[in-house]
C-alpha cells in the first residue's frame, strides 16, 4: 500500500510530528453487513490511517483533527496498534462529553481494526461498546434522523457479531417493522444468522426484489 508521510500538529500540546496517510481510496460501493467499505484488494483498509496519536501528550483522535503543517517534522507518531488508538480516542471523547454518535464510531472502527489483527476478544468487546453508544445516540438525539434506520440496523448486527444472539434478535424484532426496505431485508438475514449462532460478516445486499 502506498503511504505518504504528512506533517501535522497536535491541537492540544502543539507538537509537530509525522503521520502515515493513504493518499487515495477508491470507494467501489460495496459494504459488508456492518457497513464497512470493501475494496478490490481485501487487505487494504483505510480505518488504521484515520486515527492519530500525539507522541508527546498521547492525545488520540481522528486524524483530520490534527492540522497539517505543510512540512515534515522530526518525530513520528508512535507505532501504537490502531484498535488501541481508537479505544483511547473513545475513552477520551467520553470523558470530555463528546457526542455518543461519534464515540460509537470510535468503538466501531476499533472493532474493525481489531479484526484485522486477529484480536477477537477485543473486537467483541468493542462491538458491544459501539452498540451501546449507538443506542444512547438514538436517545440523546446525536444520531441524525437521516441515519436512524442505518443505526437501528447496525446495533442488531453489532450485537450478533459480538455473540449476543438473543439481544440481537430481540432488538431487530422491535425495529424491523419500522426499517426501510434494504435495512429490513438485511435485518431479517442478520436474525437468521443469529439463530444459527453465526458471527461472521457477510455482504450487504440492497436488492429487495420486485
Amino acid at each position: 500500500m502506498l503511504l505518504a508521510q504528512v506533517g501535522v500538529k497536535c491541537p492540544d500540546c502543539g507538537l509537530s510530528f509525522n503521520i502515515r496517510q493513504v493518499p487515495v481510496f477508491l470507494d467501489i460501493g460495496r459494504r459488508n453487513s456492518e457497513l464497512r467499505k470493501l475494496f478490490d484488494v481485501p487487505e487494504i483498509q483505510f480505518e488504521p490511517y484515520e486515527v492519530c496519536t500525539c507522541p508527546s501528550c498521547g492525545k488520540a483522535d481522528w486524524m483530520k483533527l490534527f492540522p497539517p503543517t505543510g512540512t515534515r517534522g522530526a518525530l513520528n507518531q508512535p507505532n501504537t496498534t490502531p484498535h488501541l488508538q481508537y479505544r483511547n480516542a473513545a475513552l477520551a471523547a467520553e470523558r470530555s462529553g463528546r457526542e455518543m454518535f461519534e464515540i460509537a464510531f470510535f468503538y466501531l472502527y476499533a472493532a474493525w481494526c481489531a479484526d484485522d489483527t486477529g484480536a477477537w476478544p477485543q473486537a467483541r468487546e468493542y462491538r458491544k461498546l459501539a452498540a451501546s453508544a449507538f443506542g444512547k445516540s438514538l436517545i440523546d438525539g446525536t444520531c441524525q434522523h437521516s441515519r436512524r434506520a442505518e443505526t437501528e440496523y447496525l446495533i442488531g448486527e453489532l450485537l450478533r457479531r459480538a455473540g449476543e444472539f438473543e439481544y440481537c434478535r430481540e432488538h431487530l424484532r422491535q425495529v424491523i417493522p419500522q426499517l426501510p426496505g434494504k435495512f429490513a431485508l438485511m435485518g431479517r438475514k442478520v436474525m437468521r444468522f443469529a439463530e444459527q449462532g453465526n458471527v461472521e460478516a457477510f455482504l450487504f445486499e440492497t436488492d429487495t426484489g420486485p
